[in-house]
């Protein structure tokens, strides 16, 4: 092995190390999402049927830019980057970056979809409210519910999109955050709150 060699290879065990600790530390113990979700692709028709929503336990209220749902068992499909938004912003069921309101002790799912061309994006829903630090995000967040995260899923690619879903319970009542925890995309703007009513 060459002398100039193993400095940069200590450092990246460092590196590796320090990163393996910091995600111990993000998450708390919970386990992390990818161990437990199944990731695939949709198409362009695939993904527009996730903007009509239910006909019954929901309320949409376009003009407060509000989604509430009714049931005990929740499904939320969230567009990253939606046609309707900015590159920077969160869609479900047509509006952009909503408030989420739902009931505590739901089993809420949420389906994250990608629909941005050439970005990454995430979803972790977090007691953490804004202003979000442009670099901290990942590092000094953590998911308020276990399994409330999604990782990042790669862009658009010969126009099919990645999607990812994960299922909690909403177990405590209060106001949380829906935020994108890919290095600052929340400080641009791609967050939401999400409420838990008693």
């Amino acid at each position: 092995m060459k002398k100039g060699f193993i400095g940069p290879l200590i450092i990246g065990v460092i590196l590796v190390g320090i990163g393996v600790a910091g995600m111990l530390f993000v998450f708390n113990g919970q386990r992390i999402l990818q161990l437990t979700s199944k990731g695939s692709t949709l198409t362009a028709s695939e993904v527009e049927k996730l903007y009509s929503f239910p006909s019954t336990g929901v309320k949409v209220d376009k003009i407060a830019n509000t989604i509430e749902f009714y049931s005990p068992r929740v499904f939320i499909p969230v567009i990253a980057s939606p046609e309707n938004g900015t590159m920077y912003s969160f869609g479900v069921y047509g509006l952009v970056n909503p408030t989420i309101i739902v009931s505590k002790g739901a089993e809420v799912t949420i389906q994250l979809v990608n629909m941005d061309d050439d970005m990454y994006h995430a979803l972790m829903i977090t007691a953490a409210s804004p202003p979000y630090p442009y670099m901290g995000t990942m590092m000094f967040n953590r998911p308020a519910f276990l399994n409330a995260y999604i990782p990042p899923l790669p862009e658009e690619k010969d126009a099919e999109y990645s999607q990812l879903s994960t299922t909690f319970i909403a177990s405590t009542a209060g106001t949380f955050y829906y935020i994108c925890q890919v290095m600052g995309h929340a400080s641009k703007g791609m967050y939401g709150k999400f409420i838990v009513n008693n």
